[in-house]
């Protein structure tokens, strides 16, 4: 792109993200006249046009008062919100269409001053920005933290728009602003289906058994160890083999669960629900204590626990539609189809009205959970 271009959308930017016509002068600060503050204005030109044509004493002492009384303002109101220091804190797992209690931490960094009468505004990008908490007085080196709750539509990397101190201290004439610069990125995971999601979670991790003492399934005998509960001694074996002899249980096992999310095919209210319903089966499956292995054709995630959960989740937050191509397409189903028969099935999650032309090979209907 050349400079000039780069300029042209660098201007439109900052005057998308611009509020106010003084951010343009000096982008830290902000200052708006209330409504009181016009009626002060104006008595205050009025009585300096008076002294001007009259020439009398007293207006040009009652102006000087009135042009006093504005400087204190000014000063007392930066005093107020120059030395308050914030940090913001995301929850670690934020989902669409789900209210995430977002934290700001203001401490006042002054060992002097004390500020007084200052609201706390934030917000997202492209949504209104939000009167968060009201700080009626905060004494040098105290802290107060707010805890609001943010709710973005759609998934995807959203960003934080500057924090904004906002005060009318100490005469109301003046709204200053002071913009602290916190544009912090936060990725936001797809929507859940609760409902539909434990569904899904519970019918789809395929069941076994493993041997098990304590289980309820009888699945044989063996010779009686030291640490057996005697209970479980088969008295008929027992007497037959002349030696101990114990039943030997098993108790129900989930297998993980292998997961095909196809990102091919139109975006779409379609594709957004796929996703969704991908999201879904993946976190409550963990969540119920199963383990499930996402796959698709840009990446795999084969590992347990939460961290690649969230990458998982991740991946899904900010996957777009894509073609399928070639050696990379079969590669990645291939590799699926390898994990789904090792842990004993898997679901193929798609979109499209139909599962076809999977690189030369085929999935079977049971396996596709087709998202109109």
């Amino acid at each position: 792109m050349a400079p000039a271009g780069r300029l042209r959308s660098a201007v439109r930017r900052r005057a998308r993200e611009a509020e106010s016509w003084t951010e343009w002068i000096y982008p830290y600060r902000s200052l708006r006249l209330t409504r009181e503050g016009w009626f002060f204005l104006g008595v205050t030109i009025a009585i300096g046009l008076a002294a001007l044509n009259t020439g009398h004493n007293l207006f040009y002492l009652v102006f000087a008062m009135l042009v006093s009384l504005i400087v204190v303002s000014g000063l007392l109101s930066e005093r107020a919100v120059r030395s308050l220091k914030i940090a913001r804190r995301l929850p670690g797992e934020i989902f669409a269409r789900a209210a995430a209690p977002v934290e700001l931490r203001i401490t006042n960094a002054s060992r002097r001053r004390t500020s007084y009468a200052v609201e706390v505004h934030d917000g997202v990008v492209g949504e209104p920005r939000q009167r968060v908490g009201f700080l009626d007085r905060l004494d040098p080196g105290a802290e107060r933290s707010f805890l609001s709750l943010s709710t973005f539509p759609r998934r995807g990397r959203h960003r934080f728009r500057s924090i904004h101190l906002v005060t009318r201290f100490p005469f109301g004439l003046f709204e200053k602003t002071r913009m602290v610069p916190r544009a912090e990125t936060c990725v936001v995971f797809p929507a859940l289906d609760s409902a539909q999601g434990r569904a899904a979670s519970r019918g789809s991790a395929q069941s076994g058994f493993r041997k098990h003492r304590a289980g309820e399934e009888i699945v044989g005998l063996r010779r009686k160890l030291d640490d057996d509960d005697p209970r479980r001694i088969h008295w008929r074996s027992s007497a037959r083999s002349g030696e101990w002899m114990v039943t030997e249980h098993a108790e129900s096992l989930e297998r993980p669960l292998a997961l095909f999310f196809d990102s091919r095919g139109p975006a779409g209210d379609a594709f957004e629900a796929a996703v969704e319903r991908c999201a879904s089966l993946l976190w409550y499956v963990n969540r119920n204590g199963g383990s499930a292995k996402l796959f698709s054709w840009e990446a795999c995630f084969r590992e347990d626990g939460p961290q690649s959960l969230r990458a998982a989740l991740g991946f899904l937050a900010e996957v777009e539609p894509r073609a399928a191509d070639g050696t990379a397409t079969s590669r990645a189903l291939d590799e699926w189809r390898r994990e789904a028969e090792r842990c004993g099935g898997g679901l193929f999650i798609t979109a499209r009205d139909a599962a076809d032309g999977l690189a030369g090979s085929e999935v079977p209907a049971a396996m596709v959970v087709r998202v109109a």
